[in-house]
């Protein structure tokens, strides 16, 4: 179809773009929201507030034992993002809608995976500004050996959710390439952990998330009925050698992430199934598709360009150390 110039044709010629962009974000698949919480933000920055876990009940002899829980903050600063294309107000007039009605389905296509690319980001520590994010709610880098179990009595140590090269936990190497020994080893230390009071936080991880070079480990995994012939140690059994029956199939989904390729054997194992997933979006301002066609636009009148685009306002961010954990040989 053929743009007539007048107002209303490039109304009418945006107003088709638009709906395309619109479509191809109404089905672009994204996968931060299978790993965030979504929070609504109204301000430049949120400030997260929590206390630690409460204790439990204790048989009352004597005098009441009373508790003063301290807040612990993380701030998160909303960033602007933006993707802007330019179409020559000439070529409206000499080329058929069908040319750019694919740049608008692409763009569409871009903002629905914006997220996306924050998290990988974060996980992977690149990108502009990431480093400066690293830190997590305790104040530590969030992928570390180190973190505390309470913040405020470092009498009771340390747990790690950074198991890169395996880690020694109680003697036994948990972690490590993605294995039937290192996923179930790393299951099971997630599983024991316990929380400030001493007691298990019963987490049970749900979602083991590969890039593409290990979708085929993680179903292997994941779904085999059996393993084949082959000897390690597992965990809970001894040493097994020969085929065996696949203990481990249907103990979490699998999520394989193209974005994560940069990183070919790094894997985590996550609990998303608590109130609190194991990442945040904080949402400031959504997805927007805007355009500028008045001719009496400086850039319009002058340059004879017609400009639209994308932007919204957000950032991602960590939850709880102790509801994920990375892994890698």
């Amino acid at each position: 179809m053929t743009i007539i110039q007048t107002a209303a044709g490039i109304q009418f010629f945006f107003t088709g773009l638009e709906d395309r962009f619109w479509a191809a974000y109404g089905v672009a698949a994204e996968f931060t929201d299978n790993l965030c919480t979504t929070v609504p933000s109204s301000t430049e920055q949120q400030v997260y507030g929590w206390i630690g876990k409460i204790d439990k009940m204790r048989e009352w002899v004597g005098a009441r034992v009373t508790h003063s829980p301290a807040a612990q903050s993380y701030t998160l600063v909303n960033q602007p993002y933006e993707l802007t294309e330019t179409i020559d107000k000439f070529k409206i007039e000499d080329d058929q809608f069908g040319i750019y009605a694919p740049l608008a389905t692409q763009l569409g296509w871009q903002a629905k995976k914006w997220t996306d690319y924050q998290l990988r980001d974060l996980l992977q520590n690149t990108g502009t500004q990431i480093g400066a994010r690293q830190k997590g709610l305790d104040g530590l880098n969030h992928w570390s050996t180190v973190h505390p179990v309470d913040f405020y009595d470092a009498a009771k140590g340390t747990y790690s959710n950074d198991f890169r090269g395996g880690f020694a936990v109680n003697g036994i190497t948990v972690g490590g390439a993605l294995t039937p020994q290192g996923y179930a080893t790393l299951r099971q230390e997630i599983m024991s952990r316990k929380g400030e009071d001493g007691e298990p936080l019963g987490l049970i991880p749900d979602l083991l998330v590969v890039p593409p070079q290990l979708e085929g480990a993680g179903k292997m995994i994941l779904t085999a009925d059996y393993f084949a012939p082959q000897t390690y140690a597992n965990v809970g059994l001894g040493t097994n050698v020969g085929a065996q029956q696949n203990i481990l199939k249907g103990s979490a989904s699998l999520l394989m992430v193209p974005e994560l390729a940069g990183q070919p054997t790094t894997w985590y194992l996550l609990c998303t199934n608590r109130a609190v997933k194991p990442f945040v979006f904080q949402q400031r301002q959504a997805v927007n598709f805007v355009y500028r066609i008045n001719e009496q636009d400086p850039v319009v009148f002058d340059k004879h360009q017609y400009i639209f685009g994308t932007d919204a306002r957000g950032a991602v961010g960590w939850s709880h150390a102790w509801l994920s954990a990375i892994s890698s040989p």
